[in-house]
């Protein structure tokens, strides 16, 4: 009886083992999932930062994040990963052939400078020491940045040198019109904190009676500033590009040896768990066929002593596959966490610069680009929920004798009186956005012709009313504006010509007025 009792305790040992060895099997199993979960996160991640950039790897990487968000096609991501780590490589081949192009265009440029007749004698040993310098292999946008300001300071000074030999170029009513439009031009585009003076004198330039020298300088200037800009943003993209491939790969590796082991471990489990139940059923029978209680000591003895082996060499070998997979997830997860962290300060920096895109630099209302989204989206809102929309454009009256007789600092301070004066006229619901130059667009939802006409006469009193003075000098602002409600068989676009009619029409009918079209 005795015997037959430590029998029963030893089955029970044992269960307790197999319940065991299950636990640390589901352990494993979580672990996976929290794998898939983080490398699902990190390929969202991933689709959000590189999104616009390529077509290729957006396709590659929505597919991805498809396959895997079920478990049973993770052998097929294995594979796609594979491919997207070599889709990343290939932009970043791309990228260093556009490098390689641009300095042959460098090359050429300096070649056709040096082919200059009446070049002074040490400007011309400059050059050739400078295209001995750019036939060195460039590999980063950094090398290339200052080897383009050079050659622009070669070219500006043998412009300065050709100038000073010629008489002056007369300034023509054309190149007032280019210098009012550059002017215009920076008023509208946003440029970085640290260009903020040198834009300022640019302005302040163009602002008074400029000499054709001062402008092809101010277009230099300029030039010079965006050409900076485009390389940061370029290298910028460039070096976020090969961080991605570089975590990219050592994710995919970490993610293979993680998916081998818990393949080989859910393997091997298995054959335990036959293996060991395989022989409990032999013993079972053996308890039952045994005729005495010395024989059944005896394969008692030996088949519990079987099973602590096969036991304790599975707890080692799953100990050891555990430790590998927490040391592979360990580095994983480091790896997801730093691509995170610097997914996100790239993703900040994409959402302030899509910010900057659609604000005018001057007013600081919505510009075109905002516009042109905001009317696609209340056209919409038209179509679905059937309420009135009306269009409105707004234009300042004789603006250009404001910035011919006042100057344009004086032409930007009305813009920008005039659009704070439009924004505090309108509700929370309601949208204005600057046009271009001196033209403004409104919308104004779910309102009446009554209504609208009640608002728009507001805006234009209220503008009118501005105490505006230059040098003492009072100045009278107003607005003509024409107004159109969307019809429901026509495009935003139509109605937005018909408001733009209205608009002419109340110029025609002496300026300040309000035109109606509905």
């Amino acid at each position: 009886m005795n015997m037959v009792t430590d029998a029963k305790s030893q089955l029970e040992h044992m269960q307790k083992k197999l319940d065991k060895v299950r636990k640390e099997q589901q352990e494993l199993e979580d672990v996976r999932a929290k794998q898939l979960q983080g490398l699902i996160q990190f390929s969202m991640r991933l689709g959000l930062c590189c999104k616009g950039q390529n077509l290729e790897l957006d396709n590659r990487l929505a597919k991805i994040r498809q396959q895997l968000s079920d478990p049973n096609n993770l052998d097929n991501a294995l594979p796609e990963m594979g491919e997207l780590s070599r889709a990343l490589q290939t932009q970043y081949q791309n990228t260093q052939r556009e490098i390689e192009h641009n300095q042959q265009s460098i090359q050429q440029l300096a070649r056709q400078l040096s082919s200059l007749s009446g070049i002074p004698e040490k400007l011309k040993r400059e050059i050739k020491y400078y295209q001995q310098d750019i036939q060195k292999p460039i590999h980063t946008v950094w090398e290339i940045i200052p080897r383009v300001e050079q050659l622009v300071k070669y070219y500006e000074q043998l412009l300065q040198e050709r100038l000073a030999k010629e008489d002056r170029i007369p300034t023509t009513p054309k190149h007032r019109q280019l210098a009012h439009e550059l002017a215009q031009l920076l008023s509208e585009i946003e440029f970085p904190s640290q260009y903020g003076e040198e834009i300022n004198a640019i302005k302040a330039m163009l602002s008074g009676d400029v000499q054709v020298d001062q402008l092809l300088e101010a277009y230099s200037q300029v030039l010079n500033i965006l050409v900076a800009e485009m390389a940061k943003e370029k290298s910028a993209s460039q070096q976020f590009l090969a961080a991605i491939t570089d975590s990219l790969t050592v994710v995919r590796q970490a993610m293979g040896e993680n998916w081998q082991a818990t393949s080989n471990s859910y393997k091997s489990s298995k054959a335990f768990n036959q293996k060991l139940n395989s022989h409990m059923g032999q013993f079972s029978d053996q308890v039952s066929d045994a005729g005495d209680l010395q024989t059944l000591k005896a394969q008692v003895v030996n088949e519990l002593t079987f099973i602590r082996q096969q036991l304790a060499k599975r707890d080692a070998q799953e100990q050891n596959e555990f430790l590998a997979m927490k040391q592979s997830m360990q580095k994983m997860q480091a790896e997801i966490n730093s691509l995170t962290a610097e997914a996100a300060s790239y993703k900040d920096k994409l959402i302030e610069q899509q910010r900057l895109n659609q604000v005018d630099a001057l007013t600081q209302l919505p510009n075109r680009a905002a516009l042109d989204e905001q009317l696609k989206r209340a056209y919409r809102q038209f179509k679905r929920y059937g309420h009135d929309l009306w269009v409105t454009v707004a234009d300042i009256d004789r603006f250009k004798s404001i910035n011919d007789n006042f100057g344009h600092t004086t032409g930007d301070k009305t813009l920008q009186v005039v659009s704070m004066a439009l924004k505090n006229s309108l509700r929370k619901e309601e949208f204005v956005a600057r046009y271009g130059g001196e033209e403004f667009v409104v919308l104004l939802p779910g309102m009446d012709r009554e209504q609208v006409q009640q608002v728009l006469n507001r805006i234009r009193e209220r503008i009118k009313a501005i105490p505006f003075k230059f040098r003492d000098e009072r100045l009278s602002i107003t607005v003509s504006i024409g107004a159109a409600k969307v019809g429901a068989n026509e495009t935003i676009q139509e109605t937005f010509e018909r408001a733009d009619a209205a608009l002419y029409r109340a110029k025609r009918q002496g300026r300040d007025k309000v035109e109606m079209d509905d």
